[in-house]
């Protein structure tokens, strides 16, 4: 039987059971709850480390967004996922803080300089995180900050705008590990069991986001593609971050089928059921064992924990590498991976040092091709003037040949009449 760990079901809004790997439903609610969001008067000033003013509208826009409330215009309507509310709730209560503290103001009393010196700071590694590191992440900050002060500046008419020049530009590309199918299979080999030789495969094949589009697999999302043995996977809009699809498994499908029967899974049961941290721990250390990536650290219980190592997304990276040079199409492979533009193809094909196919004729400058058609032009000039004189001596020898014919008849004519 396969083993399953203790994970968070929630239900979605058709009904469905849906993983929520992080707890997000949970957290969020938890959030609500110790405001008193759910009794008669809701503590808008629960937030510390920033001014009354300041947690009182950190706390009004994630209402408003979790009701889907003074959002701007141009973007969908309705509330905004529970991930997406928490970040925003830590992320801004986090940046306020910075900006609070480093003009000695309050948040309403800020100006444009305040706010571009305490982000350019970060960029910078001047200002720090709470773990004393260099944040990864400004851009997403930056992002966060700006959405803020725009909500402040629709619900304050008043409220000058000092966001403008923030730099939103994201940052340097996510550290990720590169591997080939090869290392799969070698990872695959050495696998502590079935499950976790299945799950290798279809993370490399699939490129699912981890962990909320793969823990949301289900077998009923699996099904067999006419006229061949494999199989599509189906993923839900619902699930997925951006939009669902429907796609080939194009290396799993038969391991994908061997696994369902071995586990003897149903129609409803989630395809890998293990929580998120249990498989990113053995994934890390099957990593390390075979591929010798990260840093193996070992803990009191003597099972070893394996640090800036492989992780589950590092497959969808390296699947995107497998897949990117077999696609004909841009919007082949923008659909495989639920992506709505083309910047991460780019990404990728620059990763992998992708040239173009342009051929030494291509390179060749406009003045140069023309000189070279004029040479040619000439060139068959001249062949078709040669071609004209070699016809018309071919028809001065026949010419001749008949006349010297017609003068030989008429000589064997005139000795045959004597």
């Amino acid at each position: 039987m396969l083993c399953v760990t203790m994970q968070v079901i929630t239900i979605n809004n058709k009904g469905e059971r849906e993983v929520d790997p992080y707890n997000n439903k949970g957290k969020h609610e938890a959030w609500l709850r110790s405001i008193g969001y759910f009794g008669e008067q809701a503590d808008y000033f629960a937030f510390t480390g920033v001014s009354s003013e300041a947690s009182e509208l950190i706390t009004n826009y994630v209402m408003d967004l979790y009701t889907g409330k003074n959002l701007p215009k141009g973007t969908y309507r309705g509330q905004r996922s529970f991930n997406h509310l928490c970040n925003i709730r830590i992320r801004l209560r986090r940046i306020v803080e910075l900006l609070e503290s480093s003009a000695k103001k309050p948040l309403l009393q800020l100006s444009e300089d305040d706010v571009l010196l305490v982000f350019n700071n970060m960029r910078n590694g001047v200002t720090l995180s709470s773990l004393g590191r260099p944040f990864l992440d400004t851009s997403s900050y930056a992002r966060a900050f700006m959405s803020f002060w725009r909500w402040i500046m629709r619900v304050r008419k008043e409220t000058p705008n000092i966001v403008d020049s923030l730099d939103t530009k994201k940052d340097n590309k996510p550290k990720w590990f590169y591997f080939t199918l090869k290392d799969v299979e070698r990872m695959a080999d050495a696998a502590p069991n079935f499950y976790y030789k299945a799950l290798v495969y279809f993370l490399f094949d699939s490129g699912l986001r981890a962990p909320t589009e793969l823990m949301n697999v289900r077998v009923m999302d699996l099904s067999d593609v006419p006229g061949c043995n494999l199989l599509f996977l189906n993923i839900r809009d619902e699930t997925s971050k951006t939009f669902g699809r429907k796609i080939k498994l194009m290396i799993s499908s038969d391991l994908v089928r061997q696994y369902v029967k071995k586990y003897d899974l149903k129609r409803e049961d989630f395809l890998f059921s293990t929580s998120y941290i249990v498989m990113t721990r053995t994934i890390g250390r099957l990593a390390y064992n075979t591929l010798k990536v990260g840093v193996a650290i070992k803990q009191k219980n003597f099972k070893v924990l394996v640090r800036q190592g492989v992780t589950m997304y590092d497959f969808r990276h390296n699947s995107v590498c497998h897949y990117l040079p077999i696609y004909n199409s841009e919007n082949q492979i923008k659909y495989r991976y639920g992506w709505r533009k083309s910047e991460m193809i780019h990404y990728y094909s620059e990763f992998m040092g992708m040239r173009d196919t342009i051929t030494e004729d291509d390179m060749l400058i406009d003045t140069t091709k023309t000189e070279i058609q004029q040479a040619l032009q000439k060139e068959q000039q001249l062949v078709a003037v040669l071609q004209e004189q070699l016809n018309n001596q071919k028809k001065d020898t026949d010419e001749r040949i008949r006349q010297l014919e017609a003068l030989m008849l008429q000589k064997f004519a005139d000795n045959f009449s004597k």
